[in-house]
């Protein structure tokens, strides 16, 4: 249990005292369920669909539902608690938000505060409204004991916008020593608990707050450094650029100014620089603050962009600044940088700073969003909120419940300026649901239509820049959800569930007439879909049989060259294995279409990694499949550094030779306007041997016809050499 889980459970048991709340969401009831799913995912059990429940939206959702009775019951204590400038100075029983100028009324501008007053209203009128719409604790009150978003805490972390194709970095034809971590927007980084330059391993310590630093320049690999952190720092994840560590995490502390009045109030997020040039004496080269549990990030053209969640648990006082206004550094958050939705209100902020790699010690710019229990996708240009309004306890009826919110701030070289604010029917599954793209927005959602029932369809929105719909496809598929979402060009895939996947296809070239192009049903689904080329689609999910039983962690591959005619050309099951991190983080997944590697965590009896290739004419391989050594809840990881695989699990790190073929290539680009041409490429390969192995062999040569693929390459070895173990370092 995070510090965050315990934080939220201490704040229950505190309130739960003077408040009768259901016996379901008690203190100990709540603890009892989360530690049940943990023993669940320890065990490698998942109960089965209609029983397969999803375990990681189940532990957010139990959080989720006890940060809301928090929320609720925080809200009567603060009432009782207020102090009588608070008390007069409040619009009690007022039901609008905002200025006498009504500013704040339109929902489709996304409009700054105009001072601290201001805030203030806007924040006392939702409490307000909360003390008189009889919150009791129940389900019909609001309070909703499951997610319906995976935590982009990394969880299912970004889209590319007009310019370019929607993939990730990792599956397009990139010729690097080592690997990335696997993101989602090309060019936008993302931070994970390891990292690698080709020379040395970086990654975070099962305690969290230690990096260690090892060298992986020789067989036998060697711990030269680490980082310590403050013992009140606890990291969540880092970058690695420039010769430069950014580590960002929870800093459980408080400050307090001169005149000794609390600033941060219990855990801020916390960015802390280390300068790498000497590798045996890291140093450290700036730090900033900012309210908040830490949420997640992003790295562009040399700037990191921080996001962190900033509950407003305590009594506010209209001239306590500190207790209600977010900090930065150490400075309040101007008026003009708090952003106040009317469309949806809140009493918490979703706060965005930036940082500088070139001037790590202070923030660039910085903005906060009100938001209840938003997340975050980001695109190339533009940083979407969004939130389901279902979670909201003052959404009194299905229609005001059953939509996703959404705030649209745009960012370039550290400036953050919102710009938009809309809504759509339903919810989104993650990130990967929602698309950028030609300067507009693509999202699949989950549309429940009955309150109390199972009764759902799906939906596709188109929106413009504005965030205004202006095309839809509805009730899709009834009564299944949406499980997995992917978008390249004007082409989308998703995947939804029941008992049988059906993956479908999307026709986006007209945007105000998106047309369902094709779909694909067979057993289980695919909770992550990763393009492998531009005819192919990989997808990780569950096999299930005819009547919704897991059979274990399912690979499929598809064959998209028609989109209107999707075939799942090959599948592999791993049975005995009945999760993945790569379920509830995709950078837990290596997919490296060049080298044809496959690699993810697996959960069953045993925690294992295993790495698989794929063939056209042999389908998918197994090429290694062992146990995982090390102990760490922070998850698995694989990586590769010069024909070497490393498999990294707290402690332990494992090194495998990895033989390869080296290969000259002629690559072929597709022109994005003109997109079909056809041509010829010739791809020269050289035989390779390895001790124990059977040499491989290429394609000489091959003739590729319209439309050609973005970058193409053939290559078809057979056999593939298996890795072999080299070392094992524990530290």
């Amino acid at each position: 249990m995070t510090d965050h889980e315990k934080e939220i459970l201490d704040k229950i048991k505190q309130s739960t005292e003077k408040t009768p709340v259901p016996e379901s969401l008690a203190p100990d009831q709540i603890m009892k369920m989360l530690e049940e799913h943990n023993r669940t995912q320890a065990s490698g059990h998942i109960p089965k669909k209609h029983g397969f429940s999803r375990g990681h939206r189940m532990r957010g959702g139990l959080i989720a539902a006890a940060l809301v009775l928090v929320v609720g019951i925080g809200a009567h204590i603060r009432q009782q608690n207020l102090s009588s400038d608070s008390a007069t100075s409040s619009t009690k029983g007022s039901s609008s938000i905002g200025t006498s100028s009504g500013k704040l009324a339109s929902s489709d501008t996304l409009e700054t505060a105009t001072d601290y007053d201001e805030v203030y209203t806007y924040l006392q009128s939702y409490q307000d409204e909360l003390d008189s719409s009889s919150v009791t604790g129940s389900t019909d009150g609001g309070i909703v004991m499951y997610s319906t978003e995976t935590a982009d805490n990394g969880a299912r972390t970004d889209s590319s916008s007009s310019s370019s194709d929607s993939s990730t970095a990792s599956a397009r034809a990139v010729d690097t020593s080592f690997s990335d971590t696997n993101i989602r927007t090309e060019g936008v980084g993302e931070a994970d608990i390891v990292k690698t330059d080709g020379s040395y391993l970086y990654t975070l310590k099962a305690n969290s707050q230690e990096i260690s630093i090892v060298d992986i320049r020789s067989d036998q690999m060697k711990v030269v450094s680490g980082i310590s952190l403050n013992e009140n720092f606890q990291a969540s994840e880092f970058y690695l650029s420039d010769q430069k560590l950014f580590v960002l995490g929870n800093m459980q502390n408080t400050q307090v100014d001169s005149d000794s009045k609390t600033l941060y109030r219990g855990s801020c997020t916390r960015i802390q620089t280390y300068d790498l040039t000497d590798i045996n004496n890291p140093k450290s080269i700036g730090t900033v603050d900012q309210s908040g549990y830490y949420r997640t990030s992003r790295f562009k053209d040399g700037y990191l962009y921080v996001f962190s969640d900033y509950y407003i648990y305590d009594t506010i006082t209209k001239k306590d600044y500190p207790s209600y206004v977010p900090l930065v550094g150490d400075n309040l958050l101007k008026q003009s940088d708090i952003y106040l939705p009317t469309n949806h209100a809140a009493d918490q902020y979703l706060i965005v700073s930036s940082v500088s790699a070139s001037s790590p010690d202070k923030a660039a710019d910085q903005k906060a969003v009100m938001s209840e229990n938003g997340e975050v996708y980001v695109s190339e240009n533009n940083i979407y909120i969004y939130e389901y309004a279902n979670s909201s306890i003052l959404a009194d009826n299905l229609a005001a419940k059953n939509q996703t919110i959404l705030r649209k701030l745009s960012y370039n070289k550290g400036k953050l300026s919102g710009s938009a604010q809309g809504k759509v029917k339903g919810y989104l599954n993650d990130s990967f649901s929602i698309d950028e793209y030609d300067n507009t927005l693509r999202l699949v959602t989950t549309v429940t239509h009955n309150a109390g029932s199972s009764s759902q369809s799906n939906a596709v929105y188109v929106l413009d820049a504005d965030l205004k719909t202006i095309g839809k496809i509805e009730d899709l598929a009834k009564n299944e959800q949406v499980y997995s979402a992917r978008f390249l060009g004007n082409t989308g895939y998703f995947v939804t569930y029941e008992q049988t996947d059906p993956l479908f296809s999307v026709d986006f070239s007209d945007p105000e007439n998106p047309k369902i192009l094709g779909k694909l049903k067979i057993p289980g689904f695919s909770e992550y879909l990763h393009f492998y080329s531009d005819n192919l689609l990989l997808g990780i999910g569950m096999d299930t049989d005819e009547n919704g039983i897991t059979n274990g962690v399912k690979i499929s591959m598809f064959d998209i060259s028609d989109p209107s005619d999707v075939k799942e050309v090959s599948k592999y099951t791993l049975d005995q294995y009945y999760y993945s991190d790569v379920f509830s983080d995709y950078r837990a997944a290596l997919v490296d279409p060049e080298k044809n590697l496959i690699g993810f965590p697996l959960s069953g009896s045993a925690n294992q990694y295993v790495i698989l290739s794929y063939d056209k004419d042999q389908g998918f391989q197994v090429q290694m499949q062992e146990e995982v050594n090390g102990n760490s809840y922070l998850g698995t990881r694989g990586v590769y550094a010069n024909e070497k695989f490393y498999v990294i699990n707290g402690n332990a790190i494992e090194a495998y030779r990895v033989p390869s073929c080296k290969t000259s290539v002629s690559f072929v680009k597709r022109d994005k306007k003109k997109g079909m041409i056809p041509m010829l490429t010739t791809v020269i390969t050289m035989p390779c041997t390895t001790e124990n192995s059977i040499p491989c062999v290429a394609a000489r040569s091959a003739f590729l016809t319209s439309p050609a693929p973005r970058h193409s390459a053939i290559r078809a070895f057979m056999p593939t050499p298996k890795p072999i173990a080299i070392a094992l370092i524990k530290f």
